[in-house]
């Protein structure tokens, strides 16, 4: 079994397929406690957007949120980045919802919502490799909460 202090959060955002209008990205999600994972649809354009309001994050202090798909549809990802303490932490709130077929009953469909906590140098990072991934159409992207750090 898996002891408290080995676990991490992490966001994990990776590309699994292409074709030539889209991609799917392959999203995990755990806060230490939560885990989940779902697969949704997304385009360069899109991603590449929201990676560039990244930049310098959060020097204006705002709430950025990204998402895609539909809440209660065939699968929906969403994350929401915004400011919690004067010590530059950031929290980010990710929904995750399993893609199942169009036809579920509503307890079939599973969520997730849960929150991680990061630093500024953590988006630095998620920034650039999210931007990358849309250039390129390949690889992954991984937001590392504040526990990954060695010195906690």
């Amino acid at each position: 079994m898996l002891e408290i202090k080995n676990r991490k959060s992490f966001l994990e955002l990776e590309i699994t397929w292409k074709d030539n209008d889209m991609f799917e990205l392959k999203i995990t999600a755990s806060n230490g406690y939560f885990y989940g994972c779902t697969e949704v649809y997304d385009t360069s354009k899109s991603l590449s957007d929201f990676s560039t309001t990244l930049i310098d994050y959060p020097s204006a202090n705002k709430i950025l949120v990204y998402e895609i798909g539909k809440k209660d549809c065939f699968s929906y990802f969403s994350m929401k980045f915004y400011p919690i303490n004067n010590y530059g932490h950031i929290g980010v709130e990710i929904s995750i919802e399993k893609n199942v077929s169009t036809e579920y009953r509503e307890e079939e469909k599973d969520k997730l919502k849960l929150e991680i906590i990061i630093e500024p140098s953590a988006i630095d990072r998620f920034q650039k490799e999210l931007f990358n991934m849309a250039k390129n159409e390949t690889g992954k992207s991984i937001l590392y909460g504040r526990d990954n750090r060695l010195d906690i």
